[in-house]
């Protein structure tokens, strides 16, 4: 296969209403689409959209490397192996988001120009896939209402941001979720490293009456993390933590963590994602793909990704609402807290008008 055409295009998405977590408010989000095209005039896209305070690079470091690959790229022919595209990027020395966008564009060129391709390098994919319910910080009453709204829209899993100045108000609002809904719904929570070791633990103790499935990056350190992991009573899941892959398959290898929550926008692709999840299932180890409020192009991407593992438990992938207007259809919509896909179906077609 050959890279004819390279190009790549701005977009910025406004949230419906600002986004709070313990460590940062998200009111929009911006990034770039790559779109490429091979020798046959098939067309694929990706996105580079790097996140405030997760991501290592910024939008603009992206940006700077994107103006040079518009013209390396062009005339290069790539084998049609997974290991081929990660050797041809090497050479490139990307940041993080810019490897997810060439990654996502270049096999989704790869699908189009032989269909093969597919069924050889994605088997065993899923055709349903759970998806949870992700809410942020607010009013209590105000995330007891958006709970019982999804609730009627199907979905059974909840992230709940944690991690309020007065750890009283979490409480409250387990309790008032427990009371209101019972315990046929899974709660999941994430505190955004709000925490040291012994207030987790004691805010873990007395939370574990409302059978949380687990807690996402209770503390600041790594190092507290661990110590917490003997002690809890809630099972521990990483996010931030995970500064790179080799960072993320070391713990997976080495500590006793059971969840793994993976961004691969900020982490870097999807080649990389592949291995950590069929590495994490031979541990039996569960890694939940996270959207990083991407657009429905670059969360095709990780559907994908979800699609591949091997649990049933509900990946991080309703962010599409939070949106005034996304930058094309969503193919991917949540439908009763579930996510249908096909493999005959993949690489959507976007109906992307851009200049």
């Amino acid at each position: 296969m050959i890279i004819k055409d390279f190009k790549y295009f701005p977009f910025t998405l406004q949230l419906k209403a600002p986004f709070q977590t313990a460590s940062q408010v998200i009111t929009e989000r911006s990034g770039f689409i790559i779109s490429l095209s091979d020798e046959n005039g098939n067309v694929s896209f990706g996105e580079c959209s790097p996140i405030s305070g997760f991501s290592l690079e910024t939008l603009e470091d992206a940006e700077r490397i994107l103006k040079g690959l518009c013209h390396q790229m062009i005339g290069f022919s790539v084998e049609e192996t997974l290991h081929a595209v990660s050797e041809l990027l090497i050479e490139f020395k990307l940041v993080p988001s810019l490897q997810f966008a060439l990654e996502q564009a270049i096999i989704s060129l790869m699908i189009q120009h032989n269909k093969d391709f597919m069924k050889a390098f994605f088997i065993n994919t899923k055709s349903e896939i759970d998806v949870n319910a992700v809410i942020g910080l607010g009013d209590i009453e105000n995330i007891v209402a958006q709970v019982d709204e999804k609730i009627r829209k199907g979905f059974v899993t909840f992230k709940l941001k944690v991690g309020r100045d007065d750890a009283y108000e979490d409480f409250l609002l387990l309790k008032m979720i427990r009371n209101e809904f019972g315990y046929n719904i899974n709660l999941r929570l994430d505190a955004n490293r709000k925490w040291s070791a012994d207030e987790a633990m004691e805010y873990l103790d007395r939370f574990q009456q409302f059978n949380i499935s687990y807690v996402e990056e209770p503390c600041e350190h790594i190092c507290s993390i661990f110590k917490l992991l003997e002690e809890s009573p809630i099972p521990i899941a990483l996010d931030e933590s995970l500064v790179s892959f080799e960072n993320a398959e070391k713990l997976i290898n080495e500590c006793k963590i059971e969840f793994i929550i993976l961004k691969p926008m900020v982490l870097g692709g999807l080649i990389s994602s592949l291995r950590l999840i069929k590495n994490a299932g031979k541990k039996n180890k569960k890694v939940i793909i996270s959207s990083s409020f991407e657009s429905a192009v670059g969360k095709s991407g990780l559907v994908l990704l979800a699609a591949i593992t091997n649990h049933n438990f509900a990946h991080g992938l309703d962010t599409s609402d939070f949106f005034e207007k996304d930058i094309c259809a969503d193919s991917f919509k949540v439908e009763n807290g579930k996510i249908i896909f096909t493999l005959d179906n993949y690489p959507p077609q976007f109906n992307l008008y851009l200049t």
